[in-house]
This record gives structure tokens, C-alpha cells and sequence, in this order.
């Protein structure tokens, strides 16, 4: 445990992803401390111990020397409480409390709270003050200080009573409960008429009252002391009550601080005492009493007495935060925006989805921080669901990518990074140029909270470019036999690599037509890999394509990649077979079947008067 005697922790300069493991942080020093939650940090376990009283007995001691310490001897000072308990808090949070002061041996009271030990030669022990705890103004863990011993020579009595610790005691008061003290234990006194007498222990600190004050019997009546009062003094709102006076040695104790505090132990009115009568003890003071609120904000409430678990030793008061990280799973997924395949020096872009899966929000100094060696050099697209970033979008990567939101915390802390809230992602989007004519896999890494799992690292693989195209050429026309008919060349392009393609084209390489062929028209939008296009043309039959021979057409297919790389198809052909016309058959009616037709047509008229004329004369 790192033990920090610290009045105020400031909050981490630094982000990271997630943020270090906040270290336990203990308050020991008597005083008002301030503490601001750490970076990453959900919930805290945190014990809250009051401090003891004062031990004002020499025990032990056979000759007691009245101008002596009375401290020199520990005795049964009473205890401080301790609670523990589990705060839900959040990174940059402020905490504020007090770690009690420990009442002296002879006199003066631990603050806060804590009684003044009563005068005399041997004065009683202060009492000790209570340690606390609170958020935004708030009252959260009040841990009550124990009473101080009586002044005297002897502790089996006069003992303090311990700060409130019964955590099934306590009794509800407005916001919470308050646990009530223990009683300052009698001291022992043979008095003036040399009957064996008793100095009364204060009282302890109650759930709405403090302290009753002890009381001595012979108080304002001891005619050699007309008025003198050795009665100690009732505690009252966070305030043990001081211990009584003594005219001579063996002042009471006093009572210890508290939500209540306990009261003062009764002095004596007699000396030392010896052997006979017993050594003399003014009474204890009481203990004071301890408070928990109500706030949904505490958990897993414990309640027990600041003692030595071995030696029963009351121990000093402390304020101790055990940090609980914030618990989150980021997992993370990573792929290639397009066909993932690369050109030698093409720019690649990569999209890295981060989801936190809970159970938790990160919190405050837990930033989304993106480790990829293949980015360095790349530029920062885009990132949707965290609005700021190192570095910004649309400027060049370094190094880690790092992307959070920022909230103002105000104050003298201002704006501080925090990811993702469970449930919410963040989506990164980077090109980076790629070089090479191997593979590519590219490995992204995250940091989080969670251990021994498997969706911190996230790999994309891009192959290299291997383009190219094939052709099938067809033709609509399965035979040509007359001017003027349509033929329709179609031809199929598909992109048998494994890359995007555009500007697809068609390169005429021989044709045997006597006519012009047009230039086939293409598609324009880019060909995915396994897909095909389609262009045409249209060509017109002309008489001199009719001789008998086959009208050829061979071509090929051209394209370009992403980056300009040319492709080319093998030649594809397609053959329109024709028919030559026979002498004094018709075609298609052009200029030459015409003249043919007009000349058979007289024939016929020559052969139809010549009948005429010959059956004429034969009647």
C-alpha cells in the first residue's frame, strides 16, 4: 500500500488508452485534505478511521511522580471508528474530508472535535478527533474519535470510550444513521473522607445528543473547596466534551469528536492514592459517535473500532482510496473500404470500427488509441463517434491514433478526454500508400480493461493487382444476303482480375467489310471484379460485302486500372458469312436488279404479242 501523507491528489496530465492503474492513495495527516478521482477511475473502496484519544496514565508505575509524563506508559485510550465501504465516483470527481487529529496525552483535543483533557497536575488525555468524508457538500462516512484516559496512575481504570463501531446499532436521523459511541469508564478516587470513591467516565456520544458529562459526587461540596467542580462537560454536535478540572492531579479524560461528540470523564478529589487505596485515575471520556448517509452512491457498508488486530492497540486515523478502475471490453474490427487489392504504390483506404462492450463507460483519461505501424504516413480520413483526435482529420499519421470526447470538468481541472460510453463505437478511416507486389496484412491493436480476450487485434490483407480482361465477339447476322441488312456486333467484356477497371474500350483489329464499321460505344461506369459489360456497334451490309467470302471482325478489349496500369484483352473474332447474288437474280432491289427486271418484263410483252398475232392468222 502507498502510503502518501498528502492533503490533495491532482488529477492525471496524461491520457492513455486505457489510463495507468490509479495506485492506492492514504491520507495520514491530521487536517482537511482535497481529492480528485484519477484518470479511469469508476468507483473507489475507501476505509474512513477516526482518530484515538489521548492516554494520560502512568502505568506501571510504582512511584508515581506527579511532576512527571504522565504519557510515558501507554494506556486504554479509546479507539477511533473505522469504516469501509465501496463509492461509486468518477474520474475528475473532487472529494473532500478530514483525517482526525489524535487527542494528546495530557491537554489538548484532536481536531476536529476531539475535548480538551482536563487541567490539574496529572491532566486528562485529549479526546480524539473524528476523520470524514464528503461529495459535493455532502456528508458521506463520519468515523467518530475515541475519548481520552483520565489524568492518574493507573490503567484498569479511567479508560476511554471507543468512537461509534456498531454498525447494527445505528439509529435512523434524516439522510442516514448515526452509531453511538462507547462510555468513558469510571476512574477511581478515595476522596477526602478516605472512602473508596468513584470519578465517573463521560458519556457516549448518542444518535441525537452528545455525551452526557461525568460527574463527582463531592463537587461543590467540599467545604475546603467552597464551589469547586470537578465535573466534566457533556459533548454537543461534533464536539466531545472536555474533561473535568482537578484542584490538584488526576484531571478526567476527555470526550472523543463525533457526529455526536462523547463527554468528558469527571476528575478526582483526591491525590495519588498508593497501595491501600489504589492508585488514582480521573474517569474517561466518552467516545464520539459515528454517521453513514443514505447516498446511493455507498455500497457494502462496514463498521468496526480502529484497533490492531493483534495487539488491540489503537491506531491512527487515515483516509485510505483503494481505486477501482472502470471494467470495459473494446473490441475492435478492421477492413478494406473497396476490393482489397492494391496497386505498387496505390493509396489503400482501411476502416477500424472500435464498439465498447461494457459492462462500463470508459471514463475520464480512457481514450480509443488505434496502434497500427502500417498507418505512420498515411492521412486521417474521417472519425464518426469521437469528436477530437491526435492527430486531427485530414492531417498526416505519426504514430498511435488517439480519439475522445471532451468534457469540462470546470474549475481549476477544464476540459479532459474520455471514450466511449458501453454500447457506443467509433469508426476510423485512414488511406495509407502501399507499396510492394506481395500480400499485405495489416494488423490494428487496442487497449483495454479487459484480460485474456481475443477482439483487441484486427487484421485486413490486400493482395496485389493482377488485372485483365477477356472478349467474346458475336455477331446478330448468321448470314448476309442482301444490301443494306443490319448486322449488330456485341461484344462481352468481363474483368477476370482482381481489380476495379474503367474506361472500357474496344480496339478494331482486322475487318473485311467494305463498309465503315462504327466505333463500338462501351459502358462507362468502372467493371468489379467478375463482372461484365457489354458494347455494340452496327454495321450496314453494302453490295460489295456480297461476293460469297465471310465478312471478318476481329478485336480486343482495353481498359485501365486505379492507378492507369493499361489491360488488354486477346483478340476475339466473329465471321458473317455471305451469298452472291446469281446473274439475273434479284438482290435486295437496288440499281442492278431493277435493270434486270425491266428487261424480263419486255421479254415477257414480246412473247405475249407473238401468240397473239399467230393465233390470228391460223383463224
Amino acid at each position: 500500500m502507498a502510503m502518501l501523507i498528502v492533503p490533495a491528489l491532482a488529477p492525471m496530465a496524461a491520457q492513455a488508452a486505457p489510463a495507468a492503474d490509479a495506485e492506492v492513495t492514504t491520507i495520514a495527516r491530521a487536517g482537511a485534505f482535497t481529492q480528485v478521482v484519477p484518470d479511469g477511475v469508476c468507483s473507489v473502496n475507501v476505509i474512513v478511521a477516526g482518530a484515538p484519544g489521548g492516554s494520560a496514565v502512568a502505568a506501571g508505575d510504582v512511584e508515581p511522580d506527579p511532576d512527571g509524563d504522565p504519557g510515558d506508559l501507554r494506556g486504554p485510550n479509546g479507539a477511533g471508528a473505522v469504516f469501509s465501504a465501496s463509492l461509486a465516483v468518477q474520474a475528475g470527481q473532487t472529494l473532500t474530508g478530514t483525517v482526525g487529529g489524535a487527542g494528546s496525552n495530557g491537554g489538548g483535543g484532536g481536531l476536529p472535535g476531539g475535548g480538551t483533557g482536563g487541567t490539574g497536575t496529572h491532566r486528562g488525555a485529549g479526546g480524539g478527533g473524528y476523520s470524514e468524508l464528503s461529495f459535493g457538500g455532502d456528508l458521506l462516512l463520519l468515523a467518530a474519535g475515541g475519548g481520552g484516559t483520565g489524568g492518574g496512575h493507573t490503567a484498569d481504570f479511567g479508560s476511554g470510550g471507543d468512537g461509534g463501531f456498531d454498525l447494527a446499532g445505528g439509529v435512523a436521523v434524516g439522510g442516514g444513521f448515526v452509531y453511538a459511541g462507547g462510555n468513558g469508564e469510571n476512574g477511581q478516587d478515595s476522596g477526602v473522607l478516605e472512602d473508596v470513591q468513584t470519578a465517573p467516565g463521560g458519556g457516549l456520544g448518542g444518535s441525537t445528543v452528545g455525551g452526557a458529562a461525568g460527574t463527582n459526587p463531592r463537587s461543590q461540596t467540599d467545604p475546603d473547596l467552597p464551589g469547586f467542580n470537578w465535573d466534566g462537560f457533556a459533548g454537543s454536535s461534533l464536539q466531545g466534551g472536555n474533561g473535568g478540572p482537578d484542584n490538584f492531579a488526576d484531571a478526567g479524560g476527555a470526550g472523543g469528536g463525533g457526529f455526536f461528540g462523547g463527554g468528558g470523564g469527571a476528575a478526582t478529589d483526591g491525590d495519588v492514592g498508593g497501595g491501600a487505596t489504589g492508585y488514582f485515575v480521573g474517569g474517561g471520556g466518552g467516545g464520539g459517535a459515528s454517521y453513514s448517509s443514505e447516498s446511493a452512491l455507498l455500497s457494502g457498508l462496514d463498521l468496526a473500532k480502529n484497533r490492531d488486530a493483534d495487539s488491540g492497540a489503537a491506531l491512527a486515523a487515515f483516509v485510505e482510496f483503494d481505486w477501482v478502475m472502470c471494467d470495459y471490453d473494446l473490441a475492435v474490427s478492421k477492413t478494406v473500404v473497396g476490393t482489397p487489392v492494391y496497386e505498387d504504390g496505390a493509396t489503400v483506404r482501411y476502416s477500424v470500427v472500435v464498439t465498447n462492450n461494457g459492462p462500463e463507460d470508459m471514463a475520464i483519461g480512457d481514450t480509443v488509441t488505434l496502434v497500427d505501424d502500417l498507418a505512420t504516413g498515411g492521412t486521417l480520413v474521417s472519425i464518426d463517434g469521437l469528436t477530437t483526435s491526435e492527430p486531427a482529420v485530414g492531417d498526416t499519421i505519426t504514430g498511435d491514433i488517439e480519439a475522445y470526447d471532451l468534457v469540462d470538468l470546470g474549475g481549476d481541472i477544464g476540459e479532459r478526454p474520455r471514450g466511449l460510453a458501453a454500447g457506443a463505437s467509433a469508426t476510423f478511416v485512414y488511406d495509407v500508400v502501399v507499396n510492394g507486389t506481395e500480400p499485405v496484412t495489416n494488423t490494428v491493436t487496442i487497449s483495454d480493461r479487459a484480460t485474456e480476450d481475443a477482439d483487441d487485434v484486427a487484421s485486413a490483407t490486400i493482395d496485389p493487382a493482377a488485372p485483365s480482361l477477356s472478349l467474346v465477339k458475336t455477331a446478330s447476322l448468321a448470314k448476309a444476303t442482301q444490301v443494306g441488312q443490319k448486322i449488330t456486333y456485341s461484344f462481352a467484356v468481363t474483368n477476370t482480375g482482381n481489380i476495379d477497371l474503367r474506361n472500357i474500350a474496344i480496339a478494331e483489329g482486322s475487318f473485311s467489310g467494305k463498309g465503315t464499321l462504327p466505333a463500338p460505344t462501351c459502358p462507362a461506369d468502372p467493371v468489379i471484379p467478375g463482372a461484365s459489360v457489354t458494347c455494340t456497334t452496327v454495321y450496314t451490309v453494302v453490295a460489295e460485302d456480297l461476293t460469297g467470302a465471310a465478312i471478318t471482325n476481329t478485336a480486343s478489349a482495353t481498359a485501365s486500372t486505379p492507378g492507369g496500369a493499361a489491360v488488354k484483352s486477346a483478340d476475339a473474332a466473329a465471321q458473317v458469312p455471305t451469298v452472291k447474288p446469281a446473274v439475273g437474280l434479284a438482290t435486295t432491289g437496288g440499281e442492278l436488279n431493277g435493270l434486270w427486271v425491266a428487261s424480263g418484263a419486255a421479254a415477257l410483252l414480246v412473247g405475249a404479242a407473238a401468240l397473239f398475232f399467230a393465233r390470228r392468222r391460223m383463224s
